[in-house]
C-alpha cells in the first residue's frame, strides 16, 4: 500500500510538473517577447504543382502539341520556389493538312506586299519600307519621298513607343508595333537633346520632348528590410489591382526565335531579390536614394495602329480553343498590355546598407546621413551641372562618405550599396554601377555620362496601359475567339501568380509573392519567416508586449492567428468560403477548397 501511494504521489508530481511546464510555455508564448524566447520558423513549404493536363491534338500548322498545369502552393518559409513553366509543348507529326486563312483581297487602289499585306499604291517607291519585306520599293529609285531631299530618322523614343508591359512586372521580349511605318507622311519634331529634327512614326500621335530631372531620398532610414521591401513593391504595383504579386522572370518558352529586351542596364528586379536576402540581418538599417530623368512623353494613335507582321503571325498561330500555356507564352513575349501613353527617360535607385553601430559611434543624425548620400542631379542632358552635387559641396560629409583608411577609424558607415539603373546605354549603366561598387558614391561626372546616354537608350518610366488584345485586327479570321481567349489568359495569369496561394503571416505581416516565392513582410515589432517572434527591443516600452488587440490577428504568436486583411484581403473578397483565420491555405470553414478566382473576376471572367 505504501509503495502504491508513493507511486501515485510521484505520478502526481510528474503530471503537475508537465502541466506547470505547459502553463509556462503558454505564458512564454504570450509574453515571450519580454523574456527573449524565440519561436521556431514555420515548416518550409516547397512549390507544389498540379498534374499536367492531357496533351492537345497535334497542330498541323506549328507541328506541336501542348499541355499545361497550375501552381497549387508557392514556395515559402525557406522552401523551394516555383520557377518552372506553366505550359509545355513538343514536336509532333500529324496527317492533317495545315489550312491557313487566305491572304486578304486588295482593292484596285492597293498594292499587295509579298507577305500578303495590302498598302495604298501611293506608298510605292517613296523610299520608306511600307511593306516590312521591302517589296514596295522594288523600283529603280524613289520617285516621291515624303520628306523631300531631307534625310530624317526617328529617335529611339519614337522607335520604342508603345512598348508592352507585363501586369506582374516582367519585361516583354518584343514591341508589337511597326514604328518604321510612316504611311507616306513626314511628321517631324525638334529634338532639343540632340539638336536634330526627328521624324515621327505613324503610330505615334503626339511626341513631345521635355527634360525633367528629380531626385528624392528616403524620408526615413528603414530599420528593417520588411518596411523597405513593402514600400518598393507598392511603388512597383500597376494601377490594376493585383495586390503584391510579382513575376519578374519569364518562365514560358518564347514563341520568338530571338529575344530583344526593351530596357538597357540593371533593373530593379535584381535589387528586390537582393533586399530579400537581408531579411534576417541585425544592426543594419537601409536608406534609399532615387533619381529620375524624363526625356519625352508620347501618345499613341487611338485608331489604325500598325503592328508588326511577326506579331500578326504569332496571333494567328494561337489556337482558337483556349490553352493556357501557349497563351501565357504570348503574354510574356508581348506583354499583358501595351503602352497607350508613356514617358521615356531613365531612372536609378540606390539602397545603402548602413552599419548602425558606426552611425551611433559617430553621433550622426538621420538627416546628416541622408543629405550626405544624395547625388544632387540638377544636371542637364548636355552634361552641364546646373547645381553642384550633394557630396562635393559639403565638407562635413567627407567623414561620413569616405571609407576608413585604418582600423582606428572603425567600421565603414556603408556595408553595401545596391544599385538599379534603368535606361541609358549598357556601357554607361555598367560604369555607374562599377563606380558605386568601388566608391560607394555616385559622382556628378558618372551621372552626366549616364544622362547623355539616355538619348540612345531610353526606357519606359511611366505607362498608361491598354490590354494587348485591343491590337487584334477586327478583320482577322478568328479575331473574336482570340480576343476572348487573351482576355481569359490575362485573368488566368493574374490568378495563377497570386498571393492567394501563399500561407498567411502572423501578427499583421504583409504577404508578397516574388518570382514564385511567398514572403512575409513583418511590422517593425516582429520578425521570423512567419512574423511569429515579438522583438521588445524595437518597442518604445522595452519589455511590454502589445495587448492581443494590437496584434492584428488577436492571437499569440505560435497559434493559428493570421492577418485577416492585407494582401490576402483580395482573396477574401472573391472567395468568402475561405477561412483565412484557420492559418492554412486551402482550408475552408469545413475543410472546403479555397479557390483563387480573384484575377478572373477582376478581369471580367
Amino acid at each position: 500500500m505504501k509503495i502504491y501511494i508513493g507511486l501515485r504521489f510521484i505520478m502526481r508530481i510528474d503530471v503537475a510538473l508537465q502541466l506547470g511546464f505547459c502553463a509556462l510555455c503558454l505564458i512564454l508564448a504570450f509574453l515571450g517577447g519580454g523574456t527573449g524566447v524565440e519561436l521556431p520558423d514555420p515548416p518550409a513549404e516547397n512549390c507544389a504543382w498540379s498534374r499536367w493536363t492531357a496533351w492537345s491534338a497535334c497542330d498541323p500548322c506549328t507541328k506541336t502539341r501542348r499541355r499545361s498545369r497550375s501552381v497549387e502552393v508557392f514556395g515559402q518559409f525557406g522552401g523551394q520556389s516555383c520557377t518552372s513553366s506553366i505550359g509545355d509543348r513538343e514536336y509532333c507529326t500529324t496527317p492533317d493538312v495545315c489550312t491557313k486563312p487566305p491572304a486578304p483581297e486588295c482593292s484596285d487602289t492597293e498594292f499587295q506586299c509579298e507577305s500578303g499585306t495590302c498598302i495604298k499604291k501611293r506608298l510605292l517607291c517613296n523610299g520608306d519600307y511600307d511593306c516590312e519585306d521591302g517589296s514596295d520599293e522594288d523600283c529603280d529609285e524613289p520617285s516621291h519621298k515624303p520628306c523631300g531631299s531631307k534625310i530624317l530618322e526617328s529617335s529611339e523614343q519614337g522607335r520604342t513607343a508603345g512598348y508592352g508591359i507585363n501586369i506582374l512586372g516582367a519585361d516583354p521580349r518584343r514591341n508589337p508595333f511597326n514604328n518604321d511605318y510612316y504611311n507616306g507622311r513626314c511628321e517631324r519634331v525638334m529634338n532639343p537633346n540632340t539638336k536634330t529634327t526627328d521624324r515621327v512614326p505613324y503610330n505615334v500621335g503626339v511626341l513631345h520632348y521635355e527634360t525633367l530631372a528629380e531626385e528624392t531620398a528616403s524620408k526615413e532610414i528603414y530599420e528593417d528590410t520588411h518596411s523597405l521591401l513593402r514600400e518598393m513593391l507598392t511603388e512597383m504595383s500597376l494601377k490594376v489591382e493585383v495586390g503584391l504579386s510579382f513575376k519578374f522572370s519569364k518562365t514560358e518558352k518564347s514563341m520568338i526565335n530571338t529575344s530583344l529586351s526593351g530596357n538597357f542596364g540593371y533593373e530593379k528586379k535584381e535589387m528586390i531579390r537582393t533586399v530579400t536576402e537581408f531579411s534576417n540581418t541585425v544592426n543594419k538599417s537601409f536608406m534609399r536614394v532615387k533619381g529620375k530623368l524624363q526625356m519625352s512623353t508620347y501618345r499613341m494613335r487611338s485608331l489604325g495602329l500598325k503592328v508588326t507582321e511577326e506579331f500578326l503571325e504569332h496571333l494567328q498561330s494561337l489556337p482558337l480553343e483556349y490553352e493556357k500555356g501557349i497563351y501565357f507564352a504570348f503574354l510574356e513575349d508581348y506583354g499583358t498590355h501595351y503602352t497607350k501613353n508613356g514617358k521615356s527617360g531613365g531612372e536609378y535607385e540606390l539602397i545603402y546598407v548602413l552599419n548602425q553601430d558606426a552611425i551611433k559611434r559617430r553621433n550622426l543624425t538621420e538627416r546628416q546621413v541622408q543629405e550626405c548620400f544624395r547625388v544632387g542631379i540638377n544636371v542637364d542632358v548636355a552634361g552641364k551641372a546646373l547645381v553642384g552635387g550633394g557630396h562635393g559641396k559639403l565638407d562635413k560629409c567627407k567623414s561620413v562618405t569616405n571609407k576608413p583608411t585604418d582600423a582606428s577609424e572603425g567600421k565603414a558607415l556603408v556595408d553595401r550599396v545596391m544599385t538599379s539603373v534603368k535606361g541609358g546605354t549598357l556601357s554607361a549603366a555598367a560604369l555607374m554601377r562599377a563606380n558605386l561598387n568601388k566608391e560607394g558614391l555616385m559622382d556628378i561626372a558618372t551621372y552626366q555620362t549616364w544622362a547623355q546616354s539616355i538619348v540612345d537608350g531610353p526606357a519606359l518610366i511611366k505607362s498608361e496601359p491598354e490590354p494587348i488584345y485591343m491590337l487584334i485586327p477586327v478583320d482577322m479570321p478568328g479575331a473574336s475567339n482570340r480576343t476572348s481567349n487573351l482576355r481569359e489568359a490575362i485573368a488566368d495569369y493574374v490568378a495563377e501568380y497570386n498571393v492567394c496561394k501563399c500561407k498567411p503571416c502572423h501578427n499583421g505581416g504583409t504577404l508578397a509573392l516574388v518570382d514564385g516565392k511567398c514572403i512575409c513582410m513583418c511590422s517593425h515589432l516582429y520578425d521570423g519567416l512567419g512574423c511569429q517572434n515579438y522583438k521588445p527591443d524595437r518597442s518604445k516600452y522595452a519589455a511590454t508586449r502589445p495587448p492581443p488587440s494590437h496584434e492584428a490577428d488577436g492571437h499569440a504568436p505560435g497559434h493559428a492567428g493570421v492577418t485577416p486583411m492585407g494582401s490576402l484581403e483580395l482573396c477574401a473578397e472573391e472567395t468568402p468560403e475561405c477561412n483565412l483565420e484557420d492559418g492554412d491555405l486551402g482550408a475552408g470553414p469545413r475543410g472546403g477548397a479555397c479557390n483563387c478566382d480573384y484575377g478572373r473576376k477582376r478581369f471580367g471572367q
